[in-house]
């Protein structure tokens, strides 16, 4: 099996843009998560707004991380990238968790 260290130089700049176009589809979703928090009702709105914060805090983190990709390429870019997809992954979390706070306010 080949890991991201295994592979050329070239296929590094590769997997910087698929975890840079990850990072900004969630930009956008975020985003909108916001919107929601703010049409969603004061109660609801308080504990929504700390996920949705705790989204963001994590998107920024990986951007901060995946910012440093370039400069510390080479051996150190698998446990980079693993870093990057753990925040990731806590950004979809956080998301999911303030998506169905919202939808179960409203009924859904």
């Amino acid at each position: 099996m080949t890991t991201t260290d295994d592979q050329p130089a070239s296929d590094d700049g590769a997997t910087v843009e698929r975890l840079e176009q990850l990072l900004d589809d969630w930009r956008g979703r975020i985003d909108e998560l916001l919107v929601q928090v703010d049409l969603a009702s004061k109660d609801v709105s308080e504990s929504v707004r700390s996920q949705a914060n705790a989204a963001q805090n994590a998107f920024l983190a990986a951007k901060n991380q995946l910012a440093r990709i370039p400069k510390d390429a080479g051996s150190n870019l698998g446990s980079l990238r693993s870093g990057v997809e753990k925040l990731i992954d806590d950004i979809r979390q956080a998301y999911e968790s303030a998506e169905a706070s919202i939808r179960r306010s409203r009924g859904e």
